[in-house]
């Protein structure tokens, strides 16, 4: 079984980025100066500099549907700034950067229990997701809530030269699990990126109702669910029990 992650596993909901990016210019800007690096002294070009950097990097993504690695963008932005950071800096750096947004996150009160209990089954369990945030910080992020356990890989977009819903990064998991497409279920909240992707390699989608598919049209067919507390339900009916 696969799962996607933003709004599939971890909650973020539909967040307005200002704030986070906010928090984020200042505890990232603070930690520089604890570190001795010489930044701006204005927050707002320490701001700009590193917006322009990721939004540059977000269309060029868009466009070519190849995700970015965030931490080697903050690696090449800090060696313009003539920041000198050694590696494990530079992941506190990150995290530093995705944490006033990774505060906002749920997960499901069940979703230990519901994990759990897929793998007592014996399933293999992996998480796909498109994301340029690193992995550094996603991995730090699912181990916090203690899920990172529970799955037998995570494959992020960035490692790959296409993102979801391109068959790339469902080719690779299906060849990780050592399963046919048949007998794979993939779990998502995101009906193009998820639902067609995995269906397009022959797997078994399920559609998380969350706010990004409210009234969009769902394939036929589709199985359909609320939380992922269901999960289990939904493989005894698929293996026909």
């Amino acid at each position: 079984m696969l799962f996607d992650l933003g709004d599939t596993l971890l909650n973020y909901g539909k967040l307005d980025p200002h704030e986070p990016f906010a928090q984020a210019v200042r505890q990232t800007w603070t930690y520089l100066k604890e570190q001795g690096q010489f930044v701006s002294r204005y927050k707002w070009l320490y701001a700009a500099r590193s917006l322009l950097a990721i939004r540059l990097r977000m269309i060029w993504s868009d466009i070519t549907q190849q995700d970015f690695d965030s931490l080697v963008v903050l690696k090449k932005l800090g060696k313009k700034m003539g920041i000198q950071l050694n590696d494990q800096q530079y992941e506190d750096l990150v995290w530093l950067w995705y944490e006033p947004l990774a505060r906002r996150v749920t997960i499901e009160p069940d979703l230990h229990n519901t994990l759990s209990t897929l793998r007592n089954r014996g399933l293999k369990l992996g998480i796909l997701s498109n994301t340029f945030v690193s992995a550094t910080a996603l991995n730090r992020h699912i181990r916090q809530f203690g899920l990172i356990e529970f799955f037998d890989f995570i494959y992020y977009s960035y490692e790959f030269k296409k993102r979801k819903p391109h068959p790339e990064m469902f080719q690779a998991a299906i060849k990780k699990l050592g399963f046919e497409p048949g007998e794979i279920v993939f779990v998502g909240d995101r009906i193009k990126n998820d639902v067609q992707g995995s269906l397009g390699v022959g797997m078994i989608p399920v559609l998380k109702k969350t706010y990004a598919n409210t009234n969009q049209q769902v394939p036929n067919g589709v199985i359909k669910i609320n939380s992922i507390a269901e999960l289990p339900g939904v493989i005894e009916k698929i293996n026909g029990h």
